[in-house]
This record gives C-alpha cells, sequence and structure tokens, in this order.
C-alpha cells in the first residue's frame, strides 16, 4: 500500500526521461525538471527519437547506403544529447543527480515505453511544444501521443512554469478512481518540497453517496498522510468550472490529474477552455495513467 509516511531511511531514486527535440522550449522544461527536484535523488534519461520521415527514400528501402547514413546520423544525435547533458550537469545538484543519453530509430510513444518497462521509469517529462511548435497550439503532438499512450507519469511543462513558484498543487478528482492503484511516487516527491500544498478539488454530484465513492476518499486520506492538504468541496458543476472558479481564489502552480474516460483532460487537450487563467502558458501538469 503507497503512503507517505515511511520509517525506512531509504530513499528512492526517481527514474525520469526528458525527450528533447534540441529546442529552446525543450531546454527550458529540461531546467524545470531538474529544479523541481533538485533535493531528491534522480538517474534522467535524456531521449531523442527520429524517424523514417528524415531519411531519403533510397534508406527506406533498404539501399547499399543505409547502414552509413544511420549511423552517421544517430553519431550526430548522440553528440548533441551529449553536449546538452554537460549544459544540465553545469545546472544540477551533482551529488543527487546523475544523467544518461539515449537515441532511437523510433517513435517517440513507443520509445518511452519500451524505455518506462526497461529502465523501470517513474516520470517522463517533457514540453508542451517542440521546434516547431505554433503558439497558438495548447499542447504539440509528441505531447499528446505520450500522454495517451504512456504507461508511467507524465509531466507536461509549460514554457513559462517556473519550479521554484510551485506552492499549490491541485487535483481535481470525482473519487470514481481506486487509488492504491495509481503511481503516487512522483507527486509524493513534489509534495516534500518546503512550502507545497494539494489542495484537492471535489464537485458534489447524486453519486457521491456510492460506496466505492467513499471508500476511495478514504483510501486517498490515508495515501497522503503526511501531506500539507486542504480539501475543497463545491457545489454541483462541470469540473471545468470548478477548476476555473478555484483558480481565481488560490494561486495553481501545478495540475494533477487522472488519465481516464471520465476525467475533462480531454477537453483541456483539445480546446483552450482554460486559457483566460493562463493554465496553458505557465501552469504544468501531472497526468497519473489510469489504474491497473
Amino acid at each position: 500500500m503507497l503512503t507517505f509516511i515511511t520509517s525506512s531511511p531509504y530513499v528512492m531514486t526517481l527514474r525520469i526521461a526528458i525527450p528533447t527535440d534540441f529546442s529552446p522550449h525543450a531546454e527550458k522544461a529540461a531546467a524545470f525538471t531538474l529544479d523541481l527536484f533538485r533535493n531528491r535523488p534522480c538517474r534522467f534519461y535524456l531521449v531523442h527519437t527520429y524517424t523514417p520521415s528524415f531519411f531519403r527514400a533510397d534508406y527506406l528501402l533498404h539501399s547499399p547506403g543505409q547502414i552509413g547514413l544511420g549511423d552517421f546520423y544517430k553519431q550526430q544525435v548522440l553528440d548533441q544529447l551529449e553536449a546538452f547533458k554537460q549544459q544540465l550537469i553545469a545546472r544540477s545538484n551533482p551529488e543527487l543527480h546523475d544523467f544518461l543519453i539515449h537515441a532511437a530509430f523510433d517513435n517517440l510513444d513507443a520509445s518511452l515505453n519500451e524505455m518506462a518497462r526497461k529502465e523501470k521509469l517513474d516520470l517522463i517529462a517533457m514540453g508542451t511544444q517542440g521546434a516547431t511548435g505554433a503558439k497558438e497550439v495548447l499542447i504539440g503532438t509528441n505531447a499528446v501521443r505520450v500522454l495517451h499512450k504512456s504507461k508511467v507519469p507524465v509531466l507536461v511543462i509549460p514554457e513559462k512554469a517556473v519550479a521554484d513558484e510551485v506552492q499549490n498543487v491541485l487535483f481535481p478528482t470525482d473519487f470514481k478512481v481506486n487509488f492504491k492503484k495509481l503511481s503516487f511516487s512522483v507527486l509524493e516527491q513534489i509534495l516534500k518540497r518546503n512550502g507545497v500544498t494539494l489542495h484537492i478539488l471535489h464537485t458534489y454530484s447524486s453519486q457521491d453517496t456510492d460506496p466505492k465513492r467513499i471508500k476511495n476518499r478514504e483510501t486517498l486520506k490515508k495515501l497522503l498522510q503526511g501531506a500539507t492538504l486542504e480539501w475543497s468541496d463545491q457545489g454541483e458543476q462541470d469540473m471545468i468550472t470548478a477548476l476555473n472558479e478555484f483558480a481565481t481564489r488560490v494561486p495553481v502552480q501545478l495540475l494533477v490529474m487522472v488519465r481516464n474516460q471520465h476525467t475533462f483532460l480531454e477537453n483541456i487537450l483539445v480546446t483552450p477552455v482554460i486559457d483566460h487563467i493562463g493554465f496553458h502558458t505557465r501552469i504544468p501538469f501531472l497526468v497519473l495513467p489510469p489504474a491497473k
């Protein structure tokens, strides 16, 4: 059973993949991640993937030049990753952080899922946009694919997010989820930062008396023992409206969501419904994969 209170002196090392396309925004997302976990033991995997669209037709048709072209491009990528690694080492906590690089001829989401399985990743941290991302688009294509398919939590980081400002974490929930089956290890580490409060936002509904929801709520309380909590129960309304209303009262610096068919995540991904409070430009969100 997951719990925030432990008698063990062991401090887990977080295993975090940071995808990069070497754009300035990817660099900012990586810097945010290092700053957020500055005082936590972490192993960072710097990841870049490249797909057949980068190569000419004769490469795809297995021409004699296939191996040479692939090796040449991969070496370029590895050189860029090494330079990126050195850049991040310069701003990291050398006593707690170490770095590995990984280049793969694959789609990003598939490569990250394979890495998650082999390396037992705790988190994927990435920017909302890449080198070709348009500012008016809420979330880039790569981030959307990773969010939909990832088997581990994903932290999506807007360009203007600042790790040192993270004090109020908002977790909207309808208590439908069996929280015992969720991965809270990353959220636990964030809540251990000084001055961080987790706000649990719930809107009333006719289903609140369901025994499973009541049990799930009590389970969540037990799992979050030791964290600074604020419970916010609001009148019956849709979650998007409740989220916006809450954010007018409390400055939110991190949004936590569970990815499942009942969540409002889909609305956030396809329409900028919370533009007016700046969620898409400043507030990162942590998406937990659905309960298994």
